[in-house]
């Protein structure tokens, strides 16, 4: 797995509210294949208006036009025409949607993965996963609304902790979440870790996640918590946390 660029952000309180500002779309890795250059909506974009009838996603290359995978598992859609329409250069495809105000939509594209199956380049390359997420403008129900985090332990920006005494790392929502999966990705010291095998576990009230490591000594942890490739923290309602980063660094053990 290639190295992620992190969202950080300057403290907690900014952290718990970030869900309501259009954060920028979160910079991914660059695999082999064809790539998403631009959607419409974009995504993580807040406040689309519900009268747009159009969602779109551009490609750096052409594709071949019979191969669209547009949804999976994790997708929150709305009322649409699968009829893709594709432009002339075989690089942008689109469909017709009918959105709701204050609601949150997910387009999964790719997202199973099947051979020979989704969007795809002329020579049969696959595009990665691509997560398309945006919320329409109006108040959400509170089952809509995303989830935010509350809080971390350690706190963001927290320096030189006792890696001795520094067992795990909690993350706490303001609502209850889907417990079965994650979206974290930490980098240690400018070089990511593998977490697919970390061991982690959730609250029982389903609000606060804990992922035990074994912390080394002057070191600078970065976290980010879900981008386009991955939206594995999500609410119980199924509903995506928006991108947002966290950070802190060890001393010397005392």
């Amino acid at each position: 797995m290639k190295k992620l660029f992190l969202v950080l952000i300057s403290s907690i309180g900014f952290l718990a509210h970030s869900y309501a500002q259009q954060p920028k779309p979160t910079p991914t890795p660059t695999p082999t294949g064809p790539q998403v250059v631009d959607t419409t909506p974009k995504a993580w974009q807040i406040g689309v208006g519900s009268s747009q009838k159009e969602l779109s996603v551009t490609f750096d290359q052409r594709m071949n036009p019979g191969f669209t995978a547009w949804m999976g598992r994790s997708s929150l859609v709305p009322q649409l025409d699968l009829n893709t329409k594709i432009s002339e250069d075989r690089s942008t495809f689109s469909l017709h949607v009918d959105l709701l105000p204050g609601k949150v939509y997910v387009f999964g594209l790719n997202e199973k993965k099947l051979p020979g199956v989704g969007f795809q380049n002329e020579r049969g390359q696959a595009a990665p996963p691509y997560f398309l997420v945006f919320q329409t403008a109006g108040n959400p129900a509170p089952d809509d609304a995303p989830p935010r985090v509350a809080s971390t332990i350690p706190t963001n920006n927290a320096q030189q902790l006792d890696p001795s005494r520094l067992k795990s790392v909690t993350i706490v929502f303001d609502k209850p979440m889907l417990t079965a999966k994650h979206g974290l990705h930490m980098v240690e010291n400018k070089r990511e870790v593998d977490l697919s095998k970390a061991k982690f576990q959730y609250s029982a009230d389903g609000k606060s996640f804990i992922l035990g490591y074994d912390f080394k000594p002057s070191t600078v942890y970065e976290f980010q918590l879900n981008n386009t490739q991955d939206i594995g923290f999500v609410s119980a309602k199924r509903v995506p946390l928006w991108p947002v980063g966290f950070a802190f660094s060890t001393g010397s053990p005392r």
